[in-house]
């Protein structure tokens, strides 16, 4: 072989080598982002609200719409107001079109939103691979307690949903929807975080030290929001498939896999705890795992880019469309702001 074509050859395996570096930094870099995103429009929810507290003494800073990504109950309730009242919720619009968002990114891409946009999950993940790093590994639950644990979330997503989709009349939801607390639920949510009571503190320590043992505690076994994405997921268009003929079942797929899953026993993974990290496509040394839907491969990257591309396309056609900017007027947030504690659903 000639000098060139060695050279040709050093190319193709170095191109090959840095293209695998980047497929598993990916997701992590997109975590990262989503994850300092989220730091950052708490920040400008806390100054926005920090304007109304003073008494307007503190700079005015517009309230990010963004935060509405953590009140699924509210878009649940606003879904359900579009379905019964035909209606599109105008106080907090943005929570209904990011919590649609995640549906149908969950459904085209398994539950894609736990796992490349969550920052939740992000959080949860970065503290196992924390507690992995202390103890040399991270701890599995007997199976009997794991199954019966994994039931709890989808017991409160059914609490979730007899609550408002069959409880709540469809005036009662038009009214929650217009109620001085749902106008101010995102200050409510903010005192939370920085004035935490006892129970909240003993609560998220739990959560913490139990994600350091067991890999995903919260999203595991508690999150409903999770439970729904991952029935979505599961009944969804794309599948991790296995090459039985390349396999060589050395469980490397499964012991990358944060959702437990063994996946060298499967030919398509399907289950609900799959979050699309596609961990155990990157951990396969002989290419015997891929993404598919239906008969098209999809690479890391397409996966990702249509995954992402999916969820901003729902932003951006509801800022096209004036479904994004919260109708709660500057006097409203003037006046219901600085007695918030006053206020109870």
């Amino acid at each position: 072989m000639n000098m060139f074509g060695k050279r040709k050859i050093n190319m193709k395996i170095k191109f090959y080598s840095m293209k695998q570096k980047f497929n598993k930094n990916l997701r992590w870099g997109v975590q990262a982002f989503f994850v300092l995103f989220s730091i950052y429009i708490w920040y400008r929810l806390y100054l926005f609200v920090r304007h109304f507290d003073t008494g307007g003494a503190a700079p005015f800073v517009p309230r990010p719409e963004s935060i509405d990504a953590f009140m699924p109950v509210g878009a649940l309730v606003a879904l359900k107001h579009l379905i019964v009242n035909r209606a599109v919720d105008v106080t907090h619009p943005a929570a209904l079109v990011l919590f649609l968002a995640a549906l149908t990114v969950s459904f085209l891409f398994r539950r894609g939103f736990c796992g490349w946009i969550c920052p939740v999950g992000a959080l949860s993940e970065f503290i196992g691979k924390t507690g992995e790093r202390l103890f040399g590994r991270n701890f599995s639950l007997p199976r009997f307690l794991d199954v019966s644990l994994r039931a709890v979330k989808y017991l409160l997503l059914l609490f979730f949903i007899k609550l408002v989709l069959i409880d709540m009349s469809p005036q009662a939801v038009a009214a929650f929807l217009q109620s001085p607390y749902y106008k101010i639920v995102d200050a409510k949510l903010l005192d939370f975080w920085i004035r935490p009571g006892r129970n909240t503190i003993l609560f998220l320590s739990a959560m913490v030290l139990l994600s350091l043992v067991v890999r995903n505690f919260w999203c595991r076994y508690l999150c409903p929001y999770g439970a729904l994405l991952g029935v979505l997921g599961s009944l969804g268009v794309t599948s991790v498939k296995r090459d039985e003929s390349r396999c060589t079942s050395c469980r490397l797929c499964t012991k990358g896999c944060p959702g437990g899953i063994e996946v060298h026993t499967k030919n398509s993974v399907r289950a609900p705890e799959c979050i699309g990290c596609l961990s155990c496509v990157d951990a396969c040394p002989r290419g015997a795992l891929s993404v598919s839907a239906g008969s098209f491969k999809l690479e890391k990257t397409v996966f990702a880019s249509l995954l992402l591309g999916v969820f901003f396309a729902f932003v951006a056609v509801a800022k096209l469309t004036g479904h994004w900017e919260s109708g709660v007027t500057y006097r409203e947030y003037a006046y219901y702001l600085p007695i918030r504690d006053m206020i109870s659903h």
